[in-house]
């Protein structure tokens, strides 16, 4: 009857390509914000405004931390919502545009006064994270929402991760060129405010085709369901196995990456020498990211999703051992193990996001509660602290192997950086794929648990209620 039983136990309603593309440009939106933060900000706090390594690693990682303490409560919020609008669609309307005036505030403040400068970071910081978790979980949450097949999910991430690699090339490729070109001087800002505003207008029209996209898609007629005890929640929570071996995997990969990805513009600047030639590595990172995510999306129907998992593992293990190989000399070298890293990235990029919402029938399905904003939420609240743990370690790291900023770098300082890039990152990767070879979730096992949770709600809903 229409899309409005898209979220019912119903046979799953094909979703069209066009509105496939619509829905997943919406991660080309967040990530022009996302991978501005993640790429550039830590390094124009130090290099640009001239903060110390740790106290922009500290700012960094409060924001993160704030950030990652709003997710659970966007996501309870957005679990009782019910407009006309639907679910989750409202948030990312509303939220868009107020969402592009913060990111640029980002790049404003104080510039010479280093407590003004260092609150205003802050602060602003703050701001910006608060409404970038009020866009971004009910977005991520939409996706277990507008179909409960698993086959449909993986596409969708596929067109989500394209999109989203496609906004880290842009990012990655134009961002520290035009803000340096469009600045005045060496360490000017107006480049800066000039390239977010132009991100935070695209990031807001993606957002707003997302909307369109998913319309009829969110259940917006969907009558309010019973609210369940905070009790019940934990216990689903608890018996999700497949949920907790995700997230710990999340955990520890987002930690260990943090080692490498922050560190990657110091390293071709005082390493290599060549800062514009970070931006290009970005680049060429996201580029393969690109090509390659189409690849595991296809590889996540061949093999699994575990399984692709895995596989992505080897590439990723190849680039980091030739990077260290490389030694900063051979520039030839640097690249290729930053392509075959990209390559596993894309892997786990694509298998991260396919595989929660499985974890979110996997709770249902042991426990009988339903909490898909709640499970969104917390997983990215870990993420989150966990980028923002890396951050704070890596600036205290950097201070303590004696970083200066635009000044050349001792020789021990740089064996120590790059050390911390080679040593984090490959522990992480071998922790994290030791932990998914137990993930419980295949596509038969998955389709067996809709089926079963179909039924229940079959016979609940036939058993006529009595009075007491």
């Amino acid at each position: 009857m229409g899309n409005a039983g898209t979220g019912s136990a119903a046979a799953p309603l094909r979703i069209s390509t066009t509105r496939k593309l619509a829905i997943g440009v919406g991660d080309f939106g967040c990530n022009l914000y996302w991978q501005t933060t993640q790429l550039y900000l830590l390094f124009f706090y130090t290099d640009v405004i001239g903060l110390p390594a740790t106290t922009a690693g500290l700012i960094y990682m409060a924001a993160l931390i704030w950030d990652a303490a709003m997710d659970p409560i966007v996501g309870l919020i957005a679990d009782r919502t019910r407009s006309r609008w639907g679910r989750y669609r409202p948030y990312l309307v509303l939220g868009g545009l107020a969402l592009a005036p913060a990111f640029v505030v980002l790049f404003m403040g104080p510039s010479s006064h280093v407590a003004g400068a260092v609150a205003f970071a802050l602060l602003s910081q703050l701001a910006f994270r608060t409404l970038y978790a009020v866009v971004a979980i009910p977005y991520a949450s939409l996706f277990a929402r507008v179909t409960h097949d698993s086959a449909q999910r993986g596409d969708l991430t596929g067109f989500r991760m394209v999109c989203g690699a496609l906004a880290a090339i842009a990012v990655a490729a134009l961002t520290l060129p035009l803000a340096t070109a469009l600045s005045d001087g060496a360490g000017g800002r107006q480049g800066w405010i000039i390239v977010g505003a132009a991100y935070g207008a695209i990031a807001t029209l993606c957002l707003m085709l997302t909307a369109w996209g998913s319309r009829g898609l969110d259940v917006p007629n969907e009558a309010p369901s019973a609210r369940r005890p905070f009790a019940d929640v934990c216990k689903s929570l608890a018996s999700n196995r497949a949920l907790q071996l995700l997230l710990t995997a999340i955990v520890i990969s987002s930690f260990s990456s943090t080692m490498f990805s922050k560190n990657l513009l110091y390293y071709f600047k005082y390493v290599v020498g060549d800062a514009e030639l970070g931006s290009i590595a970005l680049a060429v990172m996201a580029l393969t990211i690109v090509l390659t995510t189409p690849l595991w999306a296809v590889a996540l129907r061949v093999i699994g999703k575990r399984n692709a998992w895995l596989v992505g593992a080897v590439p990723a293990i190849m680039g980091l051992v030739f990077w260290h190989l490389a030694d900063g000399e051979e520039i030839g070298l640097l690249f290729a193990a930053l392509v075959l890293q990209a390559i596993g990235a894309a892997a786990y990029v694509v298998c991260f996001w396919s595989m929660l919402p499985d974890t979110v029938e996997y709770g249902e399905w042991r426990s009988g509660v339903r909490t898909e904003s709640l499970v969104f939420g917390l997983t990215v609240l870990a993420q989150k602290l966990a980028l923002g743990l890396g951050a704070g370690v890596l600036g205290f790291a950097l201070t303590r192997f004696g970083y200066l900023p635009n000044v050349a770098q001792s020789p021990q300082t740089l064996a120590d950086i790059k050390a911390l890039m080679f040593w984090a990152p490959l522990v992480g990767v071998l922790t994290s794929a030791s932990l998914i070879v137990f993930y419980p979730i295949n596509r038969r096992t998955h389709a067996a648990m809709v089926d079963e949770i179909a039924a229940r709600t079959m016979v609940a809903s036939a058993t006529p209620s009595h009075p007491a």
